[in-house]
């Protein structure tokens, strides 16, 4: 039996998960800590309850995010102000933004403008696959959010499977799902903007006082790798794991593919927007407060984009309340101590001496993919962003390399859950998270062993890596 409390489920399974990880995190409490860091084991058994109710979804990301903020105040572990400082972040301020204009481009329909024209005309199942990794990431440059992508891309190819014979279940479908949702959420690690992981782990970064990083120099630094190769690794897998016959009509007939006035509006404040995005080193404002801005300008009732009420909602507010208290994790480690220690102990993995920075950036990458399997993607990002001091130290790798360190190492996701975006896509589309494992591992596994060492020499070629 089972029954709900404050919008919270309690099932015997979820109550016993949050007994197990209160009493974890009591034991965790109660340990000696190192003399350095006399409330390290404070932090981080906070950190470890909450993390731990994020990873397996015990309560709502709403109630996990309340927990987290009153241990942290009510034990005083991180002076209140920078504790709070996630909710007028910039990365809160981009997800803001990135909700309105996710709604806008819904209602005036230029994302399904942009996503049919990029997958008409196509034959086979592999250019297929192509066009919706294509649509995906040119939406990925216009729509900073991945849950306003989905909302945008699945509908469409639902129906789009359904005209192409894919039946639900097929690998044909499975494919596709896959692709609109996976491959646009991974490859999208490569736009700053474009991926909450992206926007929460710059968000810690800041919070560590790392160095600002420029939309434009990072699109440089990832877009080759992390975007095109990983795309082209995507494409060949889910065409030979998930091979279907050609599709049987290249795209849904929903009537002419026509731009109203209201898209053409908005397409000129997103072109705005992106211009903007990639000249910050002349203007020097943060990608969030653009976003911001732009999103504000939709909501001008003249102008027809957006209304409040389709933008913003509690559900939708939840995920700035959940990216607070991810940035609040990032600022517990950092202030109690406890994100020192966990960087000593992933130094033991570094020569004494003689460690070279790509050894450092291997070590972080592969750490970060290893720590998100079983804390979720959001968990590795507040357990390592606090650690790139210490790799700096100890390898000379810069920090704002080791934040690309870190990213490179998310993109090897290993099971579905350990991304909210891939679970919600998933659960979308209809389709059964086990049914996709057979193509997520091999990718994971080829994003560490392939995708990191070629970041590294991509680096190495724009003479940033030392």
């Amino acid at each position: 039996m089972s029954g709900r409390l404050l919008g919270m489920d309690l099932a015997p399974r979820k109550l016993a998960l949050v007994a197990t990880f209160a009493l974890i995190a009591l034991i965790i409490a109660f340990l000696p800590p190192p003399s350095a860091a006399p409330h390290a084991m404070v932090g981080l058994a906070i950190v470890a309850f909450t993390v731990g109710l994020w990873a397996t979804a015990a309560v709502p990301a709403l109630h996990s995010g309340v927990a987290f903020f009153a241990l942290a105040l009510a034990t005083g572990i991180a002076p209140t102000i920078p504790l709070l400082s996630g909710f007028w972040s910039n990365a809160a301020a981009l997800v803001v933004g990135g909700l309105i204009i996710g709604a806008a481009a819904e209602r005036t329909g230029l994302g399904r403008y942009v996503a049919r024209a990029l997958m008409s005309g196509v034959a086979t199942y592999p250019r297929f696959i192509a066009a919706i990794l294509v649509g995906s990431g040119v939406l990925s440059f216009i729509v900073p959010t991945t849950m306003g992508r989905l909302a945008i891309m699945i509908p469409i190819l639902l129906a789009a499977a359904k005209e192409a014979g894919y039946e639900p279940g097929s690998r044909g479908y499975i494919g596709t799902i896959l692709t609109a949702v996976a491959g646009n959420y991974l490859t999208s690690y490569a736009i700053l903007p474009s991926n909450l992981t992206t926007i929460i782990a710059l968000g810690a970064f800041e919070s560590i006082g790392g160095p600002p990083i420029r939309y434009g120099t990072y699109l440089l630094m990832c877009l080759p790798v992390l975007g095109i190769i990983k795309a082209i690794m995507f494409w060949a897998m889910i065409s030979c794991l998930y091979a279907a016959p050609p599709p049987k009509m290249s795209t849904v007939d929903e009537g002419p593919n026509i731009l109203s006035p209201a898209a053409r509006r908005l397409s000129i404040i997103l072109g705005t927007t992106v211009l903007l995005w990639m000249l910050d080193f002349v203007h020097h404002i943060k990608p969030g407060w653009i976003g911001l801005a732009a999103g504000l300008v939709c909501l001008i009732p003249g102008l027809g984009l957006s209304r409040i009420e389709e933008a913003v909602d509690l559900n939708k507010l939840t995920s700035t309340f959940s990216l607070a208290a991810v940035l609040g994790v990032a600022t517990v480690l950092t202030y109690s101590g406890a994100g020192g220690m966990i960087g000593k102990g992933l130094m033991h993995l570094t020569p004494a001496s003689g460690a070279t920075p790509a050894y450092g950036f291997m070590l972080i990458s592969f750490a970060s993919s290893a720590i998100a399997t079983f804390a979720t993607v959001v968990g590795s990002v507040a357990i390592v962003t606090p650690t790139l001091v210490s790799f700096e130290a100890a390898t000379g790798l810069p920090q704002t390399l080791g934040l690309i360190a870190e990213l490179t190492g998310l993109q090897a996701v290993f099971f579905p859950f350990e991304a909210v975006p891939i679970m919600v896509g998933l659960m979308m589309g209809k389709v059964a998270a086990p049914a996709t494992l057979k193509g997520m591992i091999p990718l994971a596994i080829s994003g560490l062993l392939v995708i990191v060492p070629l970041q590294i020499a991509w680096l190495k070629i724009l003479g940033v890596m030392p």
